[in-house]
């Protein structure tokens, strides 16, 4: 090994990586808004048209970038060790004796950088944009300042059974929404709209109803109602009472009834996903889709390294000696075959009984073997 090739190698690599990741990235970010923001257009609903649907895909940006980065950086890797070997960069390298698995750690340092600003974008800014995004639409459709629930939204916790119509806006939300979305997970100012709570007992025999016209959370576990009409059942009887509100002492987080239910379990952070699922198995509901978005999440940065790893053997084996165009071939069509591999196992963890975290594994290892094989047929 040439004295001192490791620092000026890692930092020559890492620049070339980072900028075919940028470039890639950059387009890729692009060219999926401007799709996305065609389908945005294609929605007739009124009051939502060229300004509303740009706010929205803007907001949604985060969640995009985040979602592309595994294939962003396979292809922007693989598009800057291309240009090194197009530069007959890498066979200098390899002639100076540096291993495939020094040329890896060279370009797994750009890519860790990458992963973990792709982390702190996903985890923070995008849950908290998407929830923004998705009631500024709804609100935008609606016509109104309160997101109403096609078909309401329904809670269950024990006995209770509840059925939220809408989720109430504030005048402090639009200060709090740009750090929270339109609710925030522990704003004392989170409301709900058109409440229903059917009230069962130990036999399941209805004990209560209760109407409520709106509620608003007070911390600590408190929800307070207003403008309530409760009918309690007896044997032969039953009562009903107009009361001016009602404290309800729940286990239900503002988390679990805020916009965040508009948003989808892939588009959630890991500390929502883990409030979810948490709720869901308390009461005995079937938390799959969350548990499969949650480890998507978790085993995300060794999908990265498997896609980084496979990006290297690529260009030192088949990929070598081609254009650039043909790097980039089949670099898309590698990404999409990974892509399918994991929409693929996602259904079959919930067909075939698998733990969430086998399903979202397996096609990761199926990448590293792919990797790891072509390792072994380089050397």
């Amino acid at each position: 090994m040439i004295p001192g090739i490791n620092n000026t190698m890692d930092r020559y690599i890492g620049r070339t990586v980072l900028a075919g990741v940028a470039i890639v990235g950059l387009l890729f970010l692009v060219l999926v808004c401007a799709f996305a923001l065609l389908e945005e257009l294609r929605d007739e609903e009124a009051g939502y048209g060229f300004l509303e649907a740009g706010r929205y895909i803007l907001l949604t940006a985060p969640r995009r970038a985040y979602e592309l980065m595994p294939f962003v950086v396979f292809l922007g890797a693989l598009i800057g060790m291309g240009v090194l070997a197009n530069n007959r960069e890498l066979v200098v390298f390899r002639s100076a004796g540096v291993s495939i698995w020094r040329l890896f750690l060279a370009v797994s340092m750009p890519v860790l950088l990458v992963v973990a600003v792709g982390i702190i974008v996903g985890e923070w800014f995008a849950p908290i944009a998407e929830a923004r995004a998705e009631s500024e639409k709804a609100q935008a459709q609606q016509g109104g300042n309160d997101v109403q629930i096609k078909g309401g939204y329904w809670y269950r916790e024990g006995g209770l059974y509840m059925s939220v119509q809408a989720i109430g806006s504030s005048s402090s939300d639009a200060d709090t929404a740009t750090t929270s979305g339109l609710l925030a997970s522990t704003d004392g100012d989170a409301r709900i709209k058109g409440i229903r709570q059917y009230q069962l007992g130990p036999e399941q025999q209805l004990l209560w109803v209760r109407q409520a016209a709106h509620g608003r959370y007070e911390g600590e576990g408190n929800w307070r109602l207003f403008d309530v009409v409760e009918t309690r059942f007896a044997d032969s009887a039953s009562v009903t009472s107009n009361i001016d509100s009602v404290l309800w002492r729940s286990q239900a987080d503002p988390r679990l009834l805020s916009t965040r239910i508009l948003v989808e379990p892939n588009k959630l952070s890991i500390l929502d996903l883990q409030t979810q699922i948490t709720y869901m198995q308390r009461e005995g509901l079937d938390a799959s889709s969350y548990a499969l978005a949650l480890w998507s999440k978790l085993l995300l940065p060794l999908s990265v390294l498997g896609l980084a790893l496979l990006a290297v053997t690529f260009v030192l084996g088949p990929l070598r000696q081609v254009s650039m165009g043909t790097r980039l071939t089949v670099g898309v069509l590698t990404a999409l075959g990974f892509k399918y591999l994991q929409d693929l196992f996602a259904p079959m963890s919930q067909v075939f009984d698998l733990h969430p975290a086998v399903a979202v594994l397996l096609p990761i290892l199926a990448c590293w073997g792919v990797a790891l094989l072509g390792v072994r047929r380089v050397r």
